[in-house]
């Protein structure tokens, strides 16, 4: 994602200590949004023990101590230095949490902070309507919840379940990281439903309406947790009237959690979308790498100790960020598949598909690897298409693509989507 956030991410270095005056702090915890020139970023303040820490999530910073803190009944003010500029805080408390400015270089932008999750409030005020049927199922970690969306008229349809990518990405295509939403998988699916395509978009545990109250079942939970969570939805539409074929959809990260998931329910298709086709501890170093050369070799080393039980930091900003303590077991399941191999063990109509501007398959090594596959498997390379299924002719096609939910998908890839679904379709209407 080319963001001028995430340009800074490799240049951001903290300085730790403070000072402080006036009121004694208590514990408490913020979230807001900080709008700088044209770029909105969530931001998370908390104080304990009579210091302030930041979050910046696109920074990857977590927990960041501030330095030359000064505290009174009118205003806070702190910084924290990004390279070899400083980032300035000055907020003036108010009823409803903080507001205030923020002076980074020569640009000044604003700053509003509301106390606690309110980057998830933000998330359920932002998000598209939701036309369709609101579903959940049980799974042995908790409720996860759903849009059932289905054509006019008669069934049984073509169903499909869609899979969200990675991170806290929700049902409709939007990570709860980014403060814009671009509503990629909400587009899909009423793309789909023209077509007289039913389809199911959930959000995974942790993330929107799944959202968990104990956090320690986000740090225990594994990769397999999430390809079981995508059998469970699946064994719901198989019992649903409405479903007549019955496939997937899984974009970016869910790719491969969606062909797990086939090897483990009988389907009738699959179709994955801007999926990687290495494993993820190679994908990792690669991206890495084209950041950063010499965060790469230190991030290998890190997970090839994590595919081993080891867990501990290595003192590189970048690479602890990215792989932070308590999150080991996450990626240490997933390491263990290779998304090419799964592939290959399939026996149903498999569709692959990407763009030739994907931001993040930026190589012919990225891809699905073609050799020992069956006839079953079709590859659909979709020209001038980001990674959120956008025409992209331009990197700042790509960068709004990430918060312009009005733009529409590129209208190649939902011909190729909906022609392989109908063409497996069993005489549904």
């Amino acid at each position: 994602m080319r963001r001028f956030i995430l340009l800074l991410v490799t240049m951001l270095l903290l300085f730790p200590g403070c000072t402080k005056s006036g009121l004694s702090l208590e514990d408490n915890s913020w979230e807001g949004i900080v709008t700088l020139d044209d770029t909105k970023f969530f931001i998370h303040m908390r104080t304990e023990d009579n210091s302030v820490f930041l979050s910046i999530p696109e920074l990857l910073a977590t927990d960041v101590p501030v330095e030359d803190l000064r505290v009174s009944h009118d205003q806070w003010s702190f910084k924290i230095g990004i390279g070899t500029s400083v980032m300035r805080f000055l907020l003036s408390p108010i009823e409803q949490g903080f507001e205030g400015k923020i002076l980074y270089d020569n640009s000044s932008g604003k700053v509003m902070l509301r106390p606690g999750r309110y980057s998830v409030e933000h998330r359920r005020l932002q998000q598209p309507q939701r036309h369709g049927f609101s579903v959940s199922v049980e799974t042995t970690h908790g409720t996860l919840y759903g849009t059932h969306l289905i054509p006019e008229g008669e069934g049984p349809f073509p169903t499909v379940l869609i899979i969200a990518g990675s991170g806290p990405t929700d049902r409709d295509g939007n990570s709860e990281l980014i403060v814009e939403s671009n509503d990629s998988l909400w587009h899909l699916a009423q793309e789909l439903r023209e077509s007289g395509i039913a389809s199911l978009r959930y959000d995974k545990m942790g993330v929107g309406e799944s959202i968990v109250k104990d956090e320690n079942l986000l740090k225990e939970g594994t990769f397999d947790d999430y390809v079981e969570d995508a059998v469970v939805w699946l064994e719901y539409l198989e019992g649903e009237a409405s479903v007549g074929t019955l496939g997937l959809l899984g974009h970016s990260e869910g790719s491969l959690i969606g062909l797990l998931a086939a090897k483990k329910h009988p389907l009738d298709f699959a179709i994955s979308v801007a999926g990687n086709g290495d494993r993820i501890d190679t994908q990792m170093v690669k991206q890495v790498g084209r950041l950063d050369a010499q965060a790469a070799p230190i991030l290998e080393k890190r997970l090839a100790e994590i595919s081993n039980s080891v867990y501990r930091e290595t003192g590189n900003l970048l690479v602890d960020s990215l792989v932070p303590l308590g999150r080991e077991l996450y990626l240490q399941t997933w390491m263990t598949y290779d998304p090419s191999e799964v592939l290959q063990s399939l026996d149903i109509p498999v569709l692959v598909t990407w763009g030739d501007h994907d931001e993040r398959l930026v190589g012919e090594d990225d891809l699905f690897r073609k050799e020992q596959l069956p006839d079953s498997v079709e590859f659909a390379e979709i020209p001038d298409m980001g990674h959120l299924l956008r025409r992209a002719e331009t990197d700042e096609d790509i960068v709004r693509s990430y918060k312009d939910r009005d733009m529409p998908l590129h209208e190649q890839l939902i011909d190729v989507v909906t022609t392989f679904i109908l063409k497996q379709n069993k005489g549904e209407k």
